[in-house]
């Protein structure tokens, strides 16, 4: 019996000591939400590495109110003594600090085995572990065991980025047209080498200088349509004041934006369209589960509309919620020229939103300006071809100082949409929180108070404000920029509105903004996300990744892409490196979908799914992709939940037809095939949507 005894304690004494020494796998190379931790010589049997997760929000990238972005750490350790067999320890503790050590946070106490802490914004940091004394502990003062830095913190500047300011910056004789191109605008803050300076775009470039005797562009007007009501929307040259200066631009019915068109949901209406702008084009119905036929995407549904030519469509409103038409063909030029409008559908009472006491429409824009005026376009090909066209002028509502005036105690609502071309955007209010109801197609399950919105390029969501104090406030972006040659971060702060609150008195509607009941449209989605546990496990029935191939670059921008592997940042919110982006043009550039069990790319992916069936696709960003950065990728005529981020399943879900997919991570959504067609998912940086980033999907 007591040799028996004795033999059981081996064995758990054993497996105990295999559990403590068992290691945690190591990061993947380079990750971008990974840190491993190195233990000191003292504790060289141990391992560790900690998890850059996303923390609970309701948009695609979670950063502060400044603009950092945020992450939740979650840890696997193994292999550590237990503190006391080392000194006068009680417990390990993790801090993390910014790499000027100021401040030291206490992140909460770790062992062998998972854990789970808090939040972190800082933009470059590391984390220690130190044996500390038992109880509430507010400075380190015990021994190091192990340590590790964020993977911002490999940024340094190097002499890599001097040499390349003696390569030859063009590698091959372009065009001599490509002379004739006026310089971009210089980053007022990044440093900029200076070879950087000679580059140019290999295609010809156009801009609507003839324009300048066209009428000058209108505000916006509001189309309240019925049941079968016909309209006209007239694409043509505008002139318009921004900044100062007046710019050759385009307009549907010479508005930017464009007609507000407002009709209740399951309404069906005609559009007459007519093309008097200098390009071919169409109209899309962005986010619309609508009839095929009328989506408007020349090569899927329609030719192209030339100029001078019409075309009909019939547009039907599913929907509850706030959607945008815009072109989709060489929309890089003519979004950016001002083509684009909101359509706001309405439900009936308490079907979709509570009320409120005031709506606004906010649209989200910026606009390219040169040194010496309106920045032009490439001619045979999209320019700006990397990261695509940032403007450095920001608008809302194509103006560049707007005011929102509301009353005191009153409940606002905000609907959204951010047209840019490749920006997304940090906005928050100063002194306000916003309470997020909806976004892309419906509300979400539980509204949720963020600091900010971060919206990327073709989303749409919806907020609800209460202004409790009398005050002229600041409406701003704010960002964290990167400067890729020295190596570090630097704020931007845009102020791109007033928030105006007069005097007034508190509203019922005010009272309700933690309580209320659930809009139909709000317990259809709760009714969806009760039954998901079967597909958050399951494998994705299709898998695709986003990734970019170039060749024929200019030898400094190819020497740049290849060495520059170190770090991407999740969502480059700004451009800081804007002579090697606006020299690149499709020629050199294509931004790829790709099949990895087949290998197909972009227009060759060929997929087929059965009406009202539903899937789940994982949609993988790469890391080891040159230039990795953030893709909005956007399905057409279908509506879809995001059901994870890096395996890690959303908390709040929302019915969604554009995904924000930052750098380096993984998004597994799950798409419901309502609606046959051929239809088009693409990212919607528009520039990297005119370069080839584009697959085809047919619902039968």
């Amino acid at each position: 019996m007591r040799l028996r005894l004795i033999l059981i304690l081996w064995i758990l004494l054993a497996t105990s000591a295999q559990a403590q020494t068992t290691a945690v796998p190591a990061c993947q190379q380079l990750s971008l939400y990974c840190i491993q931790l190195i233990p000191t010589a003292s504790f060289s049997g141990s391992s560790g590495h900690v998890e850059l997760a996303r923390p609970p929000s309701a948009f695609g990238v979670v950063v502060t109110r400044d603009g950092h972005h945020r992450f939740k750490l979650v840890l696997d350790i193994a292999g550590l003594p237990d503190p006391s067999s080392i000194g006068p320890y009680g417990q390990y503790i993790l801090w993390a600090m910014p790499l000027d050590l100021d401040p030291v946070m206490n992140m909460g106490a770790v062992g062998n085995g998972h854990h789970e802490l808090g939040e972190i914004s800082f933009n470059k940091f590391m984390l220690l572990v130190t044996a500390e004394p038992a109880g509430e502990r507010t400075e380190r003062s015990g021994p190091f065991v192990m340590r590790g830095r964020s993977p911002s913190a490999r940024l340094e500047p190097h002499d890599l980025f001097q040499v390349a300011a003696f390569a030859d910056p063009r590698g091959e004789a372009h065009d001599h047209e490509t002379e004739n191109w006026p310089m971009p605008a210089m980053h007022p803050t990044a440093m900029m080498l200076e070879a950087m300076m000679t580059l140019r775009p290999a295609i010809s470039p156009w801009s609507p200088e003839w324009l300048s005797d066209a009428p000058d562009a209108l505000p916006r007007e509001v189309l309240s349509l019925a049941e079968g009501d016909s309209i006209t929307l007239r694409a043509y040259p505008v002139i318009k004041s921004i900044a100062g200066r007046k710019y050759a631009m385009l307009g549907y019915n010479g508005q930017i934006p464009g007609p507000l068109l407002e009709v209740d949901h399951n309404v069906t209406i005609n559009v007459t369209f007519i093309n008097d702008a200098p390009f071919a084009s169409s109209i899309h119905w962005h986010g619309l589960r609508h009839d095929n036929a009328n989506d408007g995407v020349p090569g899927f549904t329609q030719d192209p509309v030339e100029p001078g030519e019409t075309f009909e469509y019939t547009v039907h409103f599913p929907d509850a919620g706030i959607y945008w038409y815009h072109p989709h063909h060489r929309e890089d030029a003519q979004q950016e020229l001002g083509l684009y409008g909101n359509m706001i559908v309405r439900a009936p009472d308490h079907a979709y939103l509570p009320d409120v006491d005031q709506e606004e429409i906010l649209v989200l824009d910026d606009f390219t300006i040169g040194p010496t005026g309106q920045a032009p376009f490439g001619l045979e090909e999209s320019n700006f071809a990397l990261m695509g066209r940032f403007g450095n002028q920001l608008l809302i509502n194509s103006e560049t100082e707007s005011e929102f005036t509301v009353k005191v105690g009153s409940r606002v609502r905000w609907f959204v949409t951010n047209v840019s071309n490749t920006r997304a955007w940090n906005l928050s209010v100063e002194g306000h929180a916003m309470q997020i109801v909806a976004s892309d197609l419906s509300p979400y399950e539980e509204f949720t108070w963020e600091e900010s919105m971060t919206i990327a390029p073709a989303e749409r969501y919806v907020a609800d404000l209460y202004p409790s104090e009398v005050g002229r406030f600041a409406i701003t972006n704010r960002i964290q920029s990167l400067d890729h040659t020295a190596g570090v971060f630097f704020q931007e702060v845009d102020t791109v509105a007033w928030f105006v609150v007069e005097p007034g008195e508190s509203t019922e509607r005010a009272q309700v903004a933690e309580t209320h009941h659930a809009s139909t449209a709000q317990e259809e989605v709760r009714s969806w996300t009760k039954n998901l546990e079967a597909f958050e496990s399951a494998a994705p029935d299709r898998e695709v990744e986003l990734l970019l191939r170039t060749e024929g670059l200019p030898s400094l921008t190819d020497w740049i892409l290849k060495t520059d592997q170190t770090y991407f940042l999740p969502v480059e919110f700004s451009d800081t490196m804007p002579f090697m982006n606006w020299s690149a043009s499709g020629r050199e550039v294509e931004w790829l979908i790709r099949e990895p069990s087949t290998g197909r790319e972009n227009l060759d992916i060929q997929w087929t799914f059965e009406l009202n069936s539903t899937e789940k696709i994982r949609i993988t960003n790469r890391r080891d992709s040159e230039h990795a950065m953030q893709h909005p990728i956007h399905l057409h005529g279908q509506r879809f939940l995001v059901l994870s981020y890096n395996g890690r399943p959303l908390e709040n879900r929302v019915w969604k037809d554009t995904v924000l997919i930052p750098a380096g991570m993984t998004a597994d959504i799950l798409v419901e095939f309502t609606n046959p067609g051929i239809w088009m998912m693409h990212c919607h940086i528009a520039e990297h949507l005119e370069v080839g980033m584009k697959m085809a999907f047919k619902v039968e």
